[in-house]
């Protein structure tokens, strides 16, 4: 069995990750999916948050926020699919937290229960984990 596989993360603007790497967690549903070599054949739905890898050198790591998305893994290859991605090193702060007062006004505004008031809720979250991540917590 192979130690290491392709991961590619794609958004619609770009192809943010095209690489070698030995591990991936990224954020599901029910908690971290973590990602090896062989991993049995899946596909899942992603939630807001930070997607962290190990490059195939084993000591380099690359931290990518997602904004939520599909995953699909087979033994030699992962993708993942995201409507918006951003490396953590590029992360805006105060850009960040304009879109966290937008996303939560917005959320303030929706009736509950709307497809509105869903977006706003994934906008809240995304807004969230950027700022937590930017500033390295």
């Amino acid at each position: 069995m192979a130690s290491q596989y392709t991961l590619d993360v794609v958004t619609p603007e770009r192809i943010m990750l095209s690489d070698q790497v030995v591990s991936t967690i990224a954020p599901g549903y029910e908690g971290q999916l973590g990602i090896l070599a062989g991993h049995a054949p899946l596909m899942t739905e992603l939630v807001p948050g930070e997607v962290r890898v190990t490059l195939a050198d084993g000591r380099t790591t690359s931290h990518i926020i997602i904004s939520g998305g599909f995953m699909e893994v087979t033994a030699e290859r992962t993708t993942i699919l995201a409507d918006y991605a951003e490396r953590v090193d590029e992360i805006d702060i105060t850009r960040a937290e304009a879109d966290l007062a937008s996303a939560r006004q917005l959320l303030a505004e929706a009736e509950a229960g709307s497809t509105q008031a869903a977006e706003a809720k994934q906008a809240v979250a995304h807004a969230e984990t950027r700022i937590r991540a930017g500033r390295g917590a």
